[in-house]
């Protein structure tokens, strides 16, 4: 495993100072660090990221964020395509049971497209969506 699928929940967690997991997503940036993972995210978790942090810390932190997505190299986004969103776009109908957001949608079929196995994120969506938190495999 050399990539996981980052999420917006741990990327706001890791800039915003007030978030109560805040510590949590240092410590395990640590290890993202330490073990040389690329964080995959697609341009939907890059704009959720942006609109999250605005809301929550301002424009200054906002912009960090969005300078670390784009100019760390640690990170890598994937632009999502027209035939992905349509397949998104059936898995949000389909999973009426699930209170998936149609972004979280669009990154579980990328995960799969990918071969992604492991999100590091603090939204048990994941979880339930059948993948694996990296920090359990290295802690």
């Amino acid at each position: 495993m050399n990539a996981v699928f980052v999420d917006t929940s741990a990327i706001v967690a890791l800039f915003d100072r007030s978030d109560e997991r805040h510590a949590e997503a240092k410590a395990l940036m640590e290890i993202v660090r330490r073990n040389r993972l690329k964080l995959i995210l697609t341009d939907y978790i890059f704009d959720e990221c942006l609109t999250t942090a605005l809301a929550n810390t301002g424009h200054e932190i906002a912009v960090k964020v969005g300078e670390f997505i784009l100019n760390s190299s640690v990170t890598s986004i994937i632009w999502l395509d027209e035939p992905l969103k349509m397949k998104a776009w059936d898995y949000f109908k389909r999973y009426s049971d699930k209170r998936y957001s149609f972004t979280d949608c669009t990154s579980f079929l990328l995960m799969k497209e990918k071969k992604l196995n492991y999100f590091f994120a603090f939204d048990e969506d994941f979880t339930k969506a059948g993948f694996m938190d990296f920090s359990k495999r290295f802690r």
